[in-house]
């Protein structure tokens, strides 16, 4: 493959993330956020989905692990802790660390937030034709085993 369509391949996979995530954001994350009525935002989400995926965590590490700066942070989690999403706990090898458990009420607010995001994407993607949902579930196949590959 020559140099100029690996460069176009390049910047059109550079360009999916930022797409996909403008478009998730503003047109389903929003509207689902709206309709739970919990004051929380995208960031609350990721927050409570990283605790869902990796258990108790340091705020430090989930600041890592989805690039919020340590004030930020500190500043969303009070929110989920005032929400009762979250417990700050003190770590059992070290007093001074405090880790942070994802609450039985976050579970629940996640699984709601979940099905409103099921919701959303059904409805919007109810707006397309059957070749398109076709053509769509086909390149997003594709897309999802080539990208295994790399």
């Amino acid at each position: 493959m020559s140099n100029s369509k690996l460069d176009t391949v390049a910047e059109d996979l550079f360009s999916i993330p930022r797409l996909l995530g403008r478009v998730i954001r503003r047109k389903f994350l929003k509207t689902a956020l709206a309709n739970m009525k919990r004051g929380i935002t995208p960031p609350h989400i990721e927050i409570l989905r990283t605790l869902e995926e990796s258990g108790t965590l340091h705020v430090t590490e989930i600041g890592e692990r989805l690039q919020i700066p340590g004030p930020q942070m500190t500043h969303l989690i009070d929110k989920l802790v005032s929400l009762s999403m979250v417990d700050r706990q003190s770590d059992t090898n070290d007093r001074r660390t405090i880790n942070i458990k994802l609450t039985t009420k976050g579970k629940t607010i996640l699984k709601e937030h979940h099905a409103l995001i099921s919701d959303t994407f059904t409805t919007a993607l109810s707006t397309l034709t059957s070749k398109e949902l076709e053509e769509l579930s086909v390149s997003l196949r594709k897309l999802r085993d080539i990208l295994s590959k790399l």
